[in-house]
């Protein structure tokens, strides 16, 4: 359903304060969420303020808290603090000690909710002539290659990387689905893809209630999503003092954020240039039988956002509007 960007940029930011969120709090969660629906990233978008973990409804428990700092890194403790909210306070602090020093990592626990589409971080580390990676972990949903038991989050990653033009931005899950769009197949009654989950019997389902209860595979069902989500498991769980494998379930979600300035190794306008030029060198390769575009990571999800910019209407689930009572 279109709605003006606007007007649905005033109901979350009301929804925001009407739950005890400041001004400037509230608009920078609604900074990322909407970020994700005009760039065309339904499920990461207001989507996360309905199901079962309401981003507006999470509430820190103690102020935000630095545990550890030095020159190069941080790490937070939310203190239950949504994570969209944390998250932009971390990419601050990697991009300053970034630019301080060549290199800042920050990473967040304790946060009990999704921080929503990665490459909203790593694209504001892009723009700021840093290379930007983020990873992140949640609750289990997937289960590890072999094993029937959803010991992994979703565990996504994403890349941001400075050019002459837009940033390259690549971000995605090591699961086939995200969690929410779990949610939101068992909302509308649609059913998932084969091949992609089981129940809690180890069974193939289709059925997203079933497949809530059991596990998604690895995006590509074998070892090399599993290793990924590995991967993404450790950086974002016991490297920031979060969980894993759901081990610590009050500290279910964790973030890593890395920004590295060019520099460390090259001119950053060489490296930019560069990256252009890669992406030129793609975009005008020979097309595969059938290939009408070569189309680089995001570069979609950028098409959608400026089209939303242009025209200023943005589409959004109808069920997503009706659930958050923006229309009857």
């Amino acid at each position: 359903m279109q709605i003006s960007i606007t007007e649905l940029r005033e109901k979350v930011l009301n929804t925001f304060k009407q739950k005890g969120f400041n001004e400037t709090d509230a608009g920078h969660m609604a900074d990322v969420l909407l970020w994700a629906d005009m760039s065309g990233v339904k499920p990461m978008g207001i989507a996360k303020m309905i199901g079962s973990e309401p981003v507006q409804d999470e509430k820190a428990t103690a102020p935000v808290e630095v545990v550890r700092d030095t020159k190069l890194s941080q790490l937070i403790n939310a203190h239950g603090a949504p994570a969209p909210l944390v998250c932009q306070q971390a990419t601050d602090v990697a991009i300053q000690k970034a630019k301080e020093h060549g290199f800042g990592t920050v990473g967040v626990n304790n946060t009990h909710c999704s921080s929503a589409a990665l490459a909203y971080y790593v694209d504001r580390i892009a723009q700021e002539n840093l290379i930007g990676i983020m990873m992140s972990r949640a609750g289990g949903s997937v289960a590890p290659f072999g094993s029937a038991d959803p010991l992994f989050g979703t565990d996504p990653m994403a890349f941001g990387f400075p050019t002459t033009g837009e940033p390259i931005l690549f971000d995605m899950a090591t699961s086939p689905v995200t969690w929410t769009g779990l949610l939101l197949a068992k909302a509308r009654g649609e059913q998932l893809p084969e091949n992609i989950a089981i129940d809690g019997e180890g069974n193939p389902t289709t059925n997203p209630t079933k497949a809530l209860e059991g596990a998604m595979f690895p995006f590509d069902h074998g070892y090399k999503g599993a290793g990924l989500g590995m991967v993404v498991e450790i950086l974002a769980g016991p490297l920031v003092a979060s969980a894993y494998c759901d081990f610590k379930n009050a500290e279910t979600y964790g973030n890593v954020i890395l920004a590295i300035d060019p520099e460390l190794f090259v001119d950053v306008a060489e490296f930019k240039a560069n990256c252009s030029d890669m992406i030129t060198i793609i975009k005008n390769s020979r097309k595969q039988k059938g290939v009408s575009e070569i189309r680089l990571p995001g570069e979609r999800a950028r098409a959608a956002y400026t089209e939303v910019q242009k025209t200023g209407m943005v589409d959004v689930d109808e069920l997503v509007l009706k659930e958050l009572g923006y229309i009857a």
